[in-house]
């Protein structure tokens, strides 16, 4: 068993009970004896004493002792350069005053020979005996290093211990309240009653609770019992604000003030992604549906039916819209299902069915995922167990949760503002008020060239560059992929990711520094975001980052060979933070070998942003040739026929026009394509006789005589023409 000076030896009692830590601060040739201090209390450091070695070693082979890593304060012992540049200069005059004596060995240990050294450094510095004592203590408390003799007001005060007063503590004022822990019980009521349950703000909490609690009586005014607030022997809002402040995090305080759910989504520390369980192509596909901001006419032009429904299928690794489905219909299951149909079928004969021809690598996307994610809605029916059969995973996100998923959220907003941009008949989704001008005087569109409109619009999406936040993986650096949807689904298609996770422990006095900013992401160094368990937990990520004990600037040690993780000096101990799960793909990268991923990742999105001009001229071509033909073809429909007329009947119209686009979008129709069914249809319904007109009640319009008259007559005249041609 080798022990050396500064090794730390932790002695037990019977009930192995940590009963002194000793530090060994010197060794004879011989390895007879040795000198120990105790360390065990910093608040009452010992002189050191005398020991001998063998009993030492035989206290270890019996378990009775054993030598552990420790350290009593690396604030103290291994300072930031900014406390030792402002009190180094204390050090290095007590310094002064027992380096002559110090290295004096083993005199210095020994009683009798220490008192002469001490009164020489007395005789020589005029300081006290009792200080040079002091300064001897601390030398060797922290291990005979000089920093042990900096000023230590890291430990001022008794942190995290509740104080117990008895006369109110502060300045002066006319208010000498001593909150007690009747008050607090109060206190706690009245967050709960007033400010939780009813939503009164702070003050009025604290209003409300000193006329319910703290009131001598009551009298009448006004008919009404008014409580009399005896605000002398009453907690002040100050007191009472001090004592939420101070006994509640950041979190707990936005969410009684507007609710867990807004909480949860606004100020909870952001450790995670929404891309840690996408690895690869094909792991996760996201679906939701939303209303697209547009107005639809019927497929005969001559009503308007309102806003379609669009469902969008999306793989969150490469963000490439897989598939889509647009109808009338509400949303649904049913619905739902069409929209993986398209995604798991050839584009190539769904495209040729609205009379776009497309190859194969255009829109190379006939897939289902390995996980499935979407709301509480369509998905959480019961029929999605039948994905258990195509071996998907189905993922419901909790209600109010679109964080979680993200990416097809986004995809909505950038959807409907490209619509908003270039289709006529586009609306906003807000409510229309009295002088506004209605979106629907301007429809033209129906839901086959709708559809049209999205194959196009869906084929540029996957062309143009990924946003600014998507973060390129090493290979991808590697293989200089261009960074668009369609470039990476093809890069990575059946390609799984593996992550490589490293452990690296150095000492914080062999790293180089940093400085490092506490956010609600982690904290953020050198564009990498790091976090840890007790961070988390005691919440220095809420909010914007409450920071560390109110810093949210921080002093970080980092190995320039290695990204995986950083050391942060906290209290008495070094912390290993690791990279947040957004950022575990570098683990084990250099810290400019992801400099250049993102210098990498910033030239590319450029290039392509560059190229994605041509591709959005092209869909401005295609929409706008689309636009003008569709005008013209309800200005001819519609040019015998009233705005209002063409808003009646709308409910069976777009019910009518829903039942005819499903028939044709159906997966059992073999029939011609859709235009041909179209056309079919038409021709069938001039040989269809329609029903007679309900009974109209006594609020009805009146029907024309004339009119009845005019019918008679023509039908007259049709018969007589019929019969004079046969003759």
């Amino acid at each position: 068993m080798l022990i050396v000076v500064n090794s730390i030896i932790e002695r037990l009692n019977e009930n192995l009970e940590t009963e002194q830590i000793l530090r060994v601060l010197w060794i004879d040739e011989e390895q007879e004896l040795l000198v120990v201090v105790n360390i065990k209390d910093h608040r009452n450091m010992t002189y050191p004493f005398i020991m001998k070695y063998i009993s030492i070693v035989e206290e270890i082979e019996n378990r009775k002792s054993k030598i552990m890593e420790f350290e009593v304060d690396m604030r103290l012992s291994s300072p930031s350069e900014d406390y030792l540049d402002k009190y180094k200069v204390n050090r290095n005059r007590r310094w002064d005053i027992i380096k002559d004596i110090v290295d004096v060995e083993p005199d210095i240990y020994i009683s009798k020979s220490r008192g002469k050294l001490i009164n020489m450094a007395h005789l020589s510095s005029g300081k006290p005996k009792k200080v040079i004592r002091d300064y001897l203590k601390k030398f060797w408390f922290y291990g005979k290093s000089i920093n042990g003799l900096l000023d230590n007001y890291f430990e001022c005060g008794v942190p995290g211990e509740q104080r117990i007063y008895k006369h109110k503590p502060g300045p002066v004022s006319s208010n000498r309240y001593l909150v007690t822990e009747a008050d607090i019980e109060n206190f706690k009521s009245a967050i709960r009653i007033f400010h939780k349950r009813q939503g009164m703000n702070i003050t009025t909490t604290h209003e409300r609770m000193c006329e319910t609690l703290y009131n001598r009586g009551f009298y009448r005014k006004y008919g009404v019992r008014v409580p009399m607030v005896d605000s002398d022997r009453s907690p002040s809002l100050r007191q009472f604000r001090y004592w939420y402040t101070n006994h509640s995090t950041a979190f707990d305080r936005y969410s009684n003030k507007h609710g867990k759910r807004r909480a949860t989504m606004d100020v909870r520390p952001m450790q995670g992604d929404a891309t840690e369980r996408a690895n690869c192509v094909g792991a996760v596909f996201e679906v939701d549906a939303t209303r697209s901001d547009i107005i639809l006419v019927s497929f005969d032009r001559k009503t308007i039916l309102g806003k379609p429904t669009l469902y969008v299928v999306m793989d969150v690794f490469s963000r490439f819209v897989a598939g889509f489905h647009a109808s009338l219909a509400s949303e649904s299951w049913f619905e739902s299902m069409l929209a993986m149909e398209h995604a798991a079928t050839s584009k190539v004969e769904n495209c040729a069915r609205f009379g776009i021809d497309i190859r194969e690598e255009e829109w190379p996307c006939h897939f289902l995922p390995k996980k499935l994610v979407g709301d509480r809605g369509e998905l959480k029916a019961q029929m999605s167990e039948r994905f258990v059969n195509l071996n998907v995973d189905v993922l419901n996100a909790p209600s109010y949760r679109g964080d979680l998923k993200p990416f097809i959220e986004a995809n909505f907003h950038i959807t409907n503002e490209t619509i908003r941009q270039l289709l006529s008949g586009s609306t906003e989704a807000k409510q229309i008020v009295r002088g506004d001008k209605d979106p629907a005087r301007k429809s033209v569109w129906t839901i086959e060239e709708f559809n049209r409109f999205l194959i196009i619009y869906f084929m540029t999406y996957n062309k143009s560059a990924l946003s600014k936040d998507y973060l390129p993986t090493k290979e991808m650096f590697a293989d200089q992929v261009e960074l668009t949807p369609l470039k990476v689904w093809n890069w990575a298609k059946g390609k799984r990711l593996l992550h490589e996770k490293s452990r690296d422990e150095l000492r914080y006095n062999l790293l180089p520094r940093g400085k490092g900013k506490v956010t609600r992401f982690g904290i953020e160094f050198k564009d990498l975001c790091y976090t840890s368990n007790l961070g988390v937990k005691e919440g220095w990520f809420e909010g914007n980052g409450n920071g560390i004990d109110g810093q949210t600037d921080v002093e970080v040690s980092f190995d320039p060979r290695n990204c995986s993780s950083i050391f942060l000096k906290h209290k008495k101990g070094l912390i290993q933070c690791f990279l947040t799960g957004r950022y575990r793909e570098f683990e084990g990268l250099h810290f400019t070998e992801f400099e250049k991923i993102i210098e990498y990742r910033n030239d590319q999105i450029k290039d392509q942003e560059k190229a994605e001009k041509q591709h959005r001229a092209e869909l401005h071509a295609f929409a706008d040739d689309l636009d003008k033909k569709e005008t013209n073809k309800t200005k001819i429909a519609t040019q015998d026929r009233s705005f209002y007329a063409r808003k009646q009947d709308k409910r069976e119209a777009r019910d009518a026009d829903s039942k005819t686009w499903g028939a044709m979008n159906a997966m059992t129709n073999v029939g011609d394509p859709v235009s041909a069914s179209r056309a079919d249809q038409q021709s069938v319904q001039k040989n269809v006789i329609a029903f007679p007109a309900e009974e109209k009640d006594e609020y009805s319009t009146p029907i024309n005589n004339n009119d009845i008259q005019a019918v008679f007559s023509r039908k007259n005249n049709e018969r007589r023409r019929r019969s004079e041609s046969d003759e």
